[in-house]
């Protein structure tokens, strides 16, 4: 996978660029994403990190046994998480999100814990959702891989912001910008470090 890394002021944006791979992360990619969010958190020219995608499917899933330190990253970095989602969040591209403060997601999109349609499962990837939408939520959605709404994403917490397709980029770097220039000593205390 390819990551594009552009610094906007305080804000550091991280894109999937990999829309012909449907942003899969493979082992390698994710360990490229992972260092580029600790890179970013230990910057003190960065005060808030945007994940977002290229393409029309925000991260497709993972290969096994990658991502395990990347789906834990939100309860330990020390700078804002950011994720503007849009088109599919499935398996580890929802686990992916689950770890972020903040998910802006276009209306439409489409998430899933998809793995045991394939025999898979990971603890890693659950555990990060369940952390994020409860254990008994994550639960029914592993065991049935069922595909469930932007509207169901905002009701159980896993997502804060749905805005039109035509607007989540704006809306998404509004709130990734305020953040990134809030007072980092404040947002340090609110992230519990």
């Amino acid at each position: 996978m390819k990551l594009r890394i552009e610094q906007d002021g305080r804000l550091r944006r991280v894109t999937l660029a990999a829309p012909e791979k449907r942003n899969l992360l493979d082992s390698e990619s994710c360990r490229e994403l992972l260092r580029e969010l600790r890179e970013a958190a230990a910057d003190e020219d960065t005060g808030a990190i945007l994940i977002e995608a290229d393409g029309q499917v925000f991260c497709s899933g993972v290969e096994p046994g990658a991502g395990d330190e990347l789906f834990a990253i939100g309860r330990t970095i020390t700078k804002p998480l950011v994720a503007a989602v849009r088109g599919v969040a499935v398996s580890g591209g929802l686990a992916l999100i689950a770890n972020a403060h903040v998910v802006v997601a276009a209306q439409g999109t489409s998430f899933g814990l998809t793995d045991i349609r394939e025999g898979k499962w990971s603890a890693a990837i659950y555990g990060a959702v369940a952390s994020a939408i409860g254990e008994r939520r994550a639960l029914e959605l592993s065991l049935t891989g069922r595909i469930f709404s932007t509207a169901d994403a905002l009701a159980w917490g896993l997502v804060h912001v749905v805005a039109p397709a035509f607007e989540l980029d704006d809306r998404a770097s509004e709130i990734a910008s305020a953040l990134a220039n809030a007072n980092p000593d404040a947002v340090r205390a609110a992230l519990g470090q």
